[in-house]
Parts: C-alpha cells; structure tokens; sequence
C-alpha cells in the first residue's frame, strides 16, 4: 500500500511531466513558426503545418496520458500541459523568436553573398559558353539559310533547264 507522500509525490512527478510535454509543444511549434519566418508561406501550407502539428500534440498528449496515468484524463495533467504552454510562450518564445529569425536571415543573407561572390568565375565562365554557343547558333542559321538558297536557286535552274527543252 502505497502512503500519502508517496501517492502525492506520484501526482507532483505526474503533473511535472505534464508541464513539460507543454513547454516541448511550444518549442515544436516555435521552431516550425521560426521556419515560417525564413520561408515564405500561403494561407493553405499554413493550415496543413498546422494540422500536422495538432495532430502530433495529440498524439504526444495521449502517449504521455497513457504512459503515466492508464490513459486516464485528469483534469490536473490537461492544465500542467496548458500551463507550461502558456508559461513558455509568455516568458520565453515570445521573445526569442524574432531575434532568432532576424539572425537566421541574416546568417542566409552572408551566405547568399558568398555563395555569389564564390561563383562568380561560374558565372563568368558559363555566360562565355553561352555567348560562343550564340555565336555558333548564328553561324549556323546564316549558313543553313545560304545552302537553302543555293538549292532553290538550283531547283529553279533545273526547271528552267527542263521547260526549255
């Protein structure tokens, strides 16, 4: 039989997991709100994240119900979870969002330039071919419309060669 400490320490340690499923929602979902912040979304991809991200929440909620109380719902664990979501996203992710978004922007943005700057012979090299590659491509209409020429005017020739006659 299990005394009154132990049974009050089971609903503490119950109630502690639970507030800690919260914070790890909010964090889940800050990271796929940090995603939106680099990508750009439409309304549709968001409403799918979205559904996505409830889905995995209940899903965790239940494997954290059942693995610790039977899959019984207390009202106690719903609100442990509930707080450390609104503990979270109050104290904490409301502020470190933005701040990791604008450094992940600019940390893109240093690696775009670089990414030009390195590829930049690339660039010069590949435009180069394209150029030849007009140039021959130029070449070879003009010559292609002189034999064109040169054969209808030989046709005609013969035409004329064979009407004489």
């Amino acid at each position: 039989m299990n005394t009154v400490s132990e049974n009050i320490f089971q609903e503490l340690d119950f109630f502690a997991v639970s507030f800690a499923l919260g914070i790890l929602l909010v964090l889940v979902y800050d990271c796929l709100r940090i995603f939106r912040g680099i990508v750009r979304h439409r309304t549709l991809w968001i409403s799918l994240e979205d559904l996505c991200y409830w889905i995995m929440t209940a899903f965790a909620t239940f494997a954290m119900l059942y693995q610790k109380n039977d899959g019984l719902i207390r009202g106690f664990a719903i609100g442990g979870v509930g707080l450390g979501m609104l503990l979270y996203n109050q104290l904490i992710s409301r502020y470190t969002v933005p701040y990791i978004v604008r450094f992940l922007k600019k940390v893109i943005h240093i690696v775009e330039k670089a990414a030009y700057f390195l590829l930049t012979p690339f660039r010069k090299a590949s435009k180069a071919v394209a150029d030849k590659g007009t140039l021959l491509q130029n070449k070879s209409r003009k010559i292609k419309k002189y034999c064109k020429n040169r054969l209808k005017k030989m046709q005609n020739e013969i035409k004329i060669g064979l009407t004489k006659k």
